[in-house]
């Protein structure tokens, strides 16, 4: 597998190149042209026990490579969470490494990214919301915590800590170890 894979804002995610899971296949959601992706699924014990991440948009990670924040968050939920799975989910569904892009797009959000955010936040055991302060910016940070709050137990949504803003910080530069706190306060 590639170790890493960047994304041009708005660029088709290249189908897999090599033999993948077919359980990662599966849980792994694009859009049908690519360009979206809804969920990134990675797991190593229980696929169904599983912590999920909400960060700002989706970089080049797809079902067969990945990126520095997921595996930073993956390597967190298998050794410090406890949990056999995770999925990578995020506030706005466009692909693109660089957030500071966004503004290039017009559609940096599917209506249905907030379905799958629904569907895998409610069933996940810890969610870690981690969008930073372009994501409460953008609005789509306060619109996916009024989510949350509809779906989730409050008390399974914690971050990193929280930027003067509020916003939750990105896992990018954390300890692996970091603490987690309340996000909901």
């Amino acid at each position: 597998m590639p170790k890493y894979a960047t994304a041009e804002i708005g660029s088709a995610a290249p189908p897999p190149s090599l033999f993948v899971d077919p359980i990662v296949a599966e849980r792994t959601i694009f859009n049908s042209d690519r360009t979206h992706r809804l969920t990134l699924f990675r797991y190593w014990g229980d696929i169904d026990d599983y912590a999920c991440g909400i960060s700002m948009n989706p970089s080049g990670a797809a079902e067969d490579v990945s990126d520095n924040t997921v595996d930073g968050m993956c390597k967190r939920a298998r050794d410090h969470w406890g949990v056999g799975a995770y999925y990578q989910l995020n506030v706005m569904s466009i692909r693109g490494t660089y957030s500071n892009d966004l503004t290039k797009e017009g559609m940096v959000n599917l209506p249905e990214n907030d379905d799958w955010i629904r569907r895998i936040a409610s069933q996940a055991r810890i969610v870690v919301v981690s969008w930073g302060n372009p994501g409460h910016k953008s609005g789509r940070g306060p619109d996916v915590a009024k989510i949350l709050r509809e779906v989730c137990d409050p008390s399974k949504v914690v971050c990193f800590g929280k930027n003067k803003n509020g916003s939750p910080v990105h896992p990018l530069y954390q300890r692996l170890n970091a603490p987690l706190v309340p996000y909901f306060d």
